[in-house]
């Protein structure tokens, strides 16, 4: 009986291992899948950030290494109200959001809460209705990533547990071009550490993702 009991358990332990390690390399494929597909938005000319001269210039967009630690469960709090918000931009414009809600995590043993806003200007698109901003900054801005800070996408309606992968992070354009205006995260939406993960500052020549 007792051998059974912890052959039991040791299968047990060896399966939530393999099946972590299978979660994690689904994710790190993603993660590797986004930023393949992010450089050569930028490289192709689709997003039109890029003129014809800086993209002679550009080769990759750079990023961290993928870290299995930075993609987390958070837990979605929604906020009842239409509390409007007004965010500074990288220009004299202002953006106009709504705080859709909270999301409360724990990050390297830390306990993190950043806002989630909805834009009202894309309500009525077909295409990006759905689409909700987390913007963020940390302890690595204006050294390993952009100064104002960076972005992540999540969809509408979000559930109550909410994956957050910080691996695929991404720039505001004005990162790479001037002539665009960007909004700046909300100071409540500074995370206490380095998030050494998603996109970094700048570009590189050489492919590694």
């Amino acid at each position: 009986m007792i051998y059974n009991s912890m052959m039991k358990y040791i299968f047990l332990a060896v399966f939530l291992i393999t099946s972590t390690a299978v979660v994690a390399q689904d994710y790190k494929k993603e993660s590797i899948d986004y930023r393949q597909k992010l450089s050569q938005e930028y490289k192709s000319g689709e997003n039109n950030v890029l003129t014809a001269r800086e993209k002679k210039n550009f080769g990759y967009l750079n990023f961290y290494d993928f870290d299995p630690d930075f993609v987390v469960e958070a837990r979605f709090e929604p906020l009842d109200n239409t509390e409007e918000l007004k965010l500074e931009t990288s220009t004299t414009r202002i953006a106009s959001y709504v705080k859709y809600g909270y999301l409360h995590f724990s990050l390297k043993g830390k306990k993190c809460k950043l806002l989630v806003l909805s834009s009202p200007d894309l309500k009525d698109d077909p295409e990006y209705y759905n689409y909700l901003s987390v913007y963020f900054t940390d302890e690595t801005n204006g050294q390993g990533s952009y100064d104002i800070g960076r972005y992540m996408e999540l969809r509408s309606p979000l559930s109550e547990k909410v994956v957050l992968n910080f691996n695929n992070t991404y720039n505001p354009y004005c990162a790479y071009s001037k002539r665009f205006s960007c909004p700046i995260p909300p100071k409540e939406n500074h995370l206490p550490l380095s998030v050494k993960a998603g996109v970094k500052k700048g570009f590189k020549s050489f492919r590694k993702f």
